[in-house]
């Protein structure tokens, strides 16, 4: 009953995620971290307002909260971040210009 949520910031409009980003993450759950693709639910929100540091407005982010049920060896859990990071860098490249990106993954149990 995996739940993933995609947040990213409005000045990275030019690379928008799309649902094949959000497939492919269904995916690295189901090969890695044994979860059936059928439980998985995604979706992804542009954040229109947000500080970065000390709030230059070329600063961005994109932040995946990853949620499934309890039970996954700590290292599948690290498995499964490190792959969706890997797949969030590539989607979100080229950085716009003068953009300061960072990317990261929060990978948590439900119950």
């Amino acid at each position: 009953m995996p739940h993933l949520t995609l947040e990213y910031t409005a000045n990275l409009s030019g690379t928008p995620p799309t649902p094949d980003l959000l497939l492919a993450l269904h995916h690295l759950l189901e090969t890695v971290g044994g979860i059936r693709l059928e439980n998985c639910k995604s979706r992804w929100r542009e954040v229109e307002d947000w500080v970065v540091g000390p709030g230059d407005p070329s600063s961005a982010f994109v932040h995946l909260d990853m949620r499934f049920l309890e039970g996954r060896s700590l290292e599948v859990q690290q498995a499964v971040g490190q792959g969706a990071l890997e797949l969030l860098k590539d989607h979100f490249q080229p950085v716009p210009q003068g953009v300061e990106l960072q990317i990261t993954v929060e990978v948590g149990e439900i119950r």
